[in-house]
């Protein structure tokens, strides 16, 4: 069976998809009587790096290749079976065998943000025209993969398509993620208490969120706290909030952080904070999880399915609520420790051998039903 993986384009710079592709791929290669053969078909940016110099430009041609120029090179690109990994290129389907072709869906944001489900007033226009365009081709394709139950529930009741066609496969998290062989950092005890947040700063995050709870969680343990962030730059909006609130000492921006040193960032933080107004999966809980670090995640979307009863669970909306969270596991060492505990357990039920496996059926399922 020879599989085509349709990856994102560089440029875009869609990390969660990209782990998905690479680690789906791995753990495809390493099933036992492995009976595919993976190809990888990712475009370059042309239209985008000539742009690069005028911001606003660069932006819109990146439309252009991914809509025009990705879409012509597909046409030639046929597997046995095709797995586009992100539904943001779902628009592929039009240029491919749609009979051969799945999709993982691996969110409704803005689904439910064209729906008026979530507190954000700006609506990206461009990117809802390419959202209808890769639904519309998505409806050509026989089965679509989702990451979560909550996904797949909403996608459902937001689109109108057949729960049949639909499979929940979660993700899973790689063995590079686990406890370091010495748990405490020197000074532990006396250093100002780590909060970590993984992941880009758009408005569904809850940035804000955090950074509203910061001063209030630093008044209740009294004592210095550090919230360190991982990913994309901070928006104007949170870095003029920084700036009300008196944050600057306590920021700590790492940026982006190449994935042989997240474990250790994940382990260097007292707790994972993920107060998201959805996500689709929430990857960055479950590699807490299995680095043995503490969340405090929210209670919408797939969180819950991901964390389970190995975090507390707080209402995103509510500073006090994030704020009271944090505040106990920081001071509290045996719910920490047992915290720390259930994450590793629960980290342990996924893994992408059996994302791999799950995903296999559906190929198989798709050949099956074109013969």
């Amino acid at each position: 069976m020879r599989v085509r993986l349709f990856h994102t384009i560089p440029g875009e710079q869609r990390t969660s998809s990209e782990v998905y592709a690479r680690e789906l791929a791995n753990g495809l290669q390493g099933l036992e009587n492995n009976p595919v053969t993976i190809s990888h078909w990712q475009p370059g940016s042309p239209l985008r790096m000539a742009a690069a110099r005028i911001p606003s430009l660069a932006r819109l041609a990146g439309y252009g290749d991914r809509y025009v120029i990705y879409q012509w090179q597909a046409r030639s690109q046929n597997g046995d079976v095709n797995h586009i990994v992100d539904h943001g290129y779902g628009h592929l389907a039009f240029s491919l065998d749609p009979r051969r072709t799945v999709v993982t869906f691996h969110d409704p944001m803005l689904l439910k943000l064209r729906a008026g489900e979530l507190p954000i007033t700006s609506s990206p226009r461009l990117a809802m025209l390419g959202h209808r365009l890769s639904l519309a081709a998505m409806r050509r394709v026989p089965y679509l993969i989702t990451d979560s139950q909550s996904s797949k529930q909403d996608f459902v009741r937001l689109t109108g398509c057949s729960p049949d066609r639909i499979r929940v496969i979660p993700l899973g998290v790689s063995p590079h993620f686990r406890p370091p062989e010495a748990h405490d950092r020197p000074g532990r005890a006396q250093s100002p208490r780590k909060i970590l947040h993984v992941g880009h700063c758009g408005a569904y995050k809850n940035i804000e969120g955090i950074l509203r709870a910061l001063p209030l969680i630093e008044k209740r343990l009294d004592r210095p706290i550090v919230f360190t962030k991982v990913g994309g730059q901070l928006t104007r909006t949170q870095k003029a909030l920084i700036e009300t609130l008196h944050l600057e000492g306590q920021m700590q921006h790492l940026g982006a952080v190449p994935l042989h040193d997240l474990p250790r960032v994940y382990a260097d933080a007292d707790v994972l904070l993920m107060p998201s107004l959805y996500e689709g999966f929430g990857l960055p809980a479950l590699e807490a999880m299995a680095c043995g670090t503490p969340v405090v995640a929210s209670n919408r979307g797939s969180l819950p399915e991901v964390v389970g009863d190995a975090g507390l669970l707080v209402e995103p909306t509510d500073v006090n609520h994030i704020a009271d969270a944090v505040t106990r596991v920081l001071q509290d060492p045996q719910l920490r420790q047992e915290l720390r505990r259930r994450g590793l357990e629960r980290a342990r039920r996924f893994s992408w051998e059996g994302t791999a496996g799950a995903t296999l059926a559906v190929y198989r399922q798709v050949l099956e039903e074109t013969r």
